[in-house]
């Protein structure tokens, strides 16, 4: 065979070769088009599905907020159904009874906002924000120790807080247990109970005498009072008739006062004959002898001292009116 015929036909069947693996390269081509179409398609799918589940993530996310709110609300309706159910009580009683009840709903209690405690070194204010604090626990009826502490430390600001954040702390590291209102109560005047203050006011009351008006004397008697809690009855009546002048302590020897707070009522009503003009205490002596009351008073001796004079007609008074039989 001629050679150059041969090269020909062999240059021909390489070029069948390479049309055919052009053609299968363009099929491939197309086919890897179309897959390349399809995973966009599907890429394009997974974009929107995961902006979907992201809105449905938020959805879900606004309902556990919504729904945490709600559970902060359980304890106050808590409290508002065992409410209820107390008044469901007293009305199936009175309707047992055959009696209607005395008032159909008792108005909800405007609870005022409580002053917080900012730390004052001041017995008075300390003992103030205690009792203050239990009055509101009795009007909102929290009885649990652990949320009466929760509470009451809300309501301490300035250095009160910065000593109750370091006392947290130690809490939270169980190095010291605060988990009752007691303890919580006597922490506090631990730390801020000024030194020796029950020893200051013991002393106040024994130099305390009676000098002014007996209103001014009980007043002063009483502040001093709230620093000792731990003074008995008698004590706090022998102490109180001892600074008295000696026509108001006999007074009150004679009535036979059985405690204090029945004492100082009584002093407070007698009437001060040295503070009072003497033309007011004329008036008021001839006002008892016309209703046939003989007038109590203190009058001066040769010896410096009192005595007591009694005008005709009447049982004693040392103040105004009658008293017999107040006390």
């Amino acid at each position: 065979m001629d050679p150059n015929a041969s090269h020909i036909i062999e240059v021909v069947d390489q070029k069948k070769s390479t049309k055919q693996r052009l053609d299968a390269l363009d099929g491939q081509s197309t086919r890897l088009c179309v897959a390349v179409e399809a995973i966009e398609k599907k890429v394009e799918t997974a974009e929107a599905e995961i902006r979907e589940l992201n809105i449905q993530l938020e959805e879900s996310r606004m309902m556990c907020a919504a729904m945490t709110d709600d559970v902060a609300l359980l304890p106050d309706l808590r409290e508002e159904m065992e409410a209820m159910r107390l008044q469901l009580q007293i009305l199936q009683r009175a309707v047992g009874n055959g009696q209607a009840p005395a008032q159909e709903y008792a108005p909800r209690l405007k609870i005022p906002e409580l002053r917080t405690y900012g730390g004052a070194r001041d017995a008075k204010e300390v003992e103030n924000f205690l009792f203050d604090m239990e009055q509101y626990f009795l009007a909102t009826n929290i009885e649990e120790g652990a949320r009466r502490v929760t509470t009451a430390t809300m309501y301490l600001g300035g250095d009160a807080k910065l000593w109750w954040r370091t006392k947290y702390a130690n809490i939270q590291a169980n190095r010291v247990q605060i988990d009752t209102w007691d303890l919580l109560k006597e922490a506090i005047r631990t730390q801020f109970f000024p030194e020796n203050v029950e020893y200051q006011a013991r002393r106040a009351l024994r130099e305390l005498k009676h000098t002014g008006s007996i209103r001014d004397y009980v007043k002063t008697f009483s502040g001093h009072m709230l620093d000792i809690r731990d003074m008995s009855e008698k004590d706090k009546l022998f102490t109180f008739m001892e600074g008295l002048k000696p026509w108001a302590r006999t007074e009150l020897q004679r009535q036979k006062m059985a405690d204090v707070s029945t004492a100082m009522g009584a002093a407070e009503c007698f009437m001060d004959y040295q503070s009072e003009p003497r033309k007011k205490r004329l008036q008021v002596n001839s006002q008892s002898r016309g209703r046939g009351n003989r007038s109590f008073k203190p009058t001066s001796n040769t010896n410096g001292g009192e005595r007591y004079s009694h005008h005709k007609g009447g049982h004693q008074g040392g103040y105004q009116g009658n008293h017999q039989g107040s006390y």
